[in-house]
């Protein structure tokens, strides 16, 4: 079962959401997943069967507590046999505003969580033990509550910037985007690159895709907002790791699975 909670008022600016992955028993055919780019910075507390990140020709077991920074493609991962995991998806502003560690740093990044915030390692060894699901988020939203309180640094610049991408996403345009700002285009890449982690013209077009296979309204019509059929081709393997005809069979990825077809 996957299941995902919306964030309480006060942190919806920095969280899109929390999900809980729960399955008593995975078939080896059913283990397969994808670590998708849709422009979070990802936490993740895992309390089953060690996980893998599979590549071309390694696989590198994944630590129970992980923060994952921002990708540029999809990454493949293969469970266990038991899968329980609590997941927090920030958004690339909430990561800003919760910690002092560059974005920029976990770019293409999977790192240690206590690498990020000691208090995130104290956080998953409370949580342990118990599948008190309300429980748990009550003490996500307490630790993240806690954490804005200690943080006040000025994020209004990038804020306006992500605002801008979020509202220009169909046709974005760097040159504009500059001018909007008052900035030549190597200041705003440079700035947005030090804060998110990746160029605004690739956060751009993660955001793109999300929000395509978010909304199944934007889904439907999908090949038309893309320049050509290959170019959208290219984009879905690149961001999903199949095309979108592949995606509209019923993947084995779980990941997939739960997004474009609402499987639980």
């Amino acid at each position: 079962m996957i299941r995902t909670y919306e964030p309480i008022n006060a942190l919806h600016k920095i969280v899109d959401y929390i999900w809980v992955v729960d399955f008593d028993f995975l078939a080896d055919d059913n283990r397969e997943d994808i670590i998708m780019p849709l422009g979070h910075i990802n936490i993740i507390f895992n309390y089953a069967s060690a996980y893998r990140l599979v590549g071309d020709d390694q696989e590198v077991v994944i630590p129970n507590t992980v923060v994952i920074g921002q990708m540029k493609r999809a990454k493949h991962v293969r469970y266990g046999q038991k899968l329980y995991q609590i997941g927090i998806s920030l958004t690339p502003l909430g990561f800003i505003q919760l910690f002092h560690v560059p974005s920029l740093e976990l770019t293409e990044r999977i790192v240690q969580a206590i690498d990020v915030d000691p208090d995130l390692d104290e956080l998953y060894r409370m949580m342990m033990g118990s599948k008190d699901v309300e429980q748990h988020i009550t003490a996500i939203n307490h630790y993240l509550l806690h954490k804005m309180t200690l943080n006040k640094k000025d994020t209004d610049r990038i804020e306006k910037m992500l605002t801008y991408i979020e509202r220009e996403y169909e046709n974005l345009n760097i040159v504009s985007m500059a001018n909007f700002f008052g900035i030549s285009e190597s200041t705003l890449e440079r700035f947005f690159k030090k804060q998110i982690g990746l160029n605004p013209k690739v956060y751009g077009d993660i955001v793109k895709f999300r929000k395509h296979v978010e909304d199944e309204g934007l889904r439907k019509d999908i090949q038309h907002r893309y320049y050509d059929q290959s170019h959208l081709i290219k984009t879905s393997k690149k961001f999903a790791g199949k095309t979108v005809k592949e995606l509209e069979k019923l993947p084995h990825e779980l990941t997939l699975r739960y997004v474009w077809h609402g499987q639980k």
